[in-house]
């Protein structure tokens, strides 16, 4: 299936990253610097399958969160199996890049 033309949200849950990063997870394979989230529907992108997400071609999305939404994160990988529960998408938090991001888009 091609791209939806049509903007896609999902409500998630986010993981603290020490627990994405334990050995039920992504046994340590993974930076402190992220946000993993977790839930069932569409990708958070307008394009790939509405369900299960789709393991591939949500890079570089926004993961936005809050009661005045914000970008957290920006979608990075996931396993090769979007169903595996024990493997959750992985986004890099924006936090730590926060000033980069200001300064780049003056």
């Amino acid at each position: 299936r091609g791209p939806s033309p049509t903007l896609q949200e999902l409500e998630v849950t986010v993981m603290e990253a020490r627990m994405c990063n334990n050995s039920r997870f992504w046994k340590g394979g993974i930076g402190p610097a992220v946000r993993c989230p977790s839930g069932h529907g569409g990708g958070p992108c307008p394009h790939g399958p509405v369900s299960p997400p789709s393991p591939q071609g949500d890079s570089g999305c926004p993961l936005v969160c809050g009661k005045r939404p914000a970008v957290a994160g920006v979608m990075s990988f996931s396993s090769r199996n979007a169903t595996d529960p024990f493997k959750p998408p992985v986004a890099t938090s924006t936090v730590k890049y926060k000033k980069w991001i200001q300064k780049t888009l003056r």
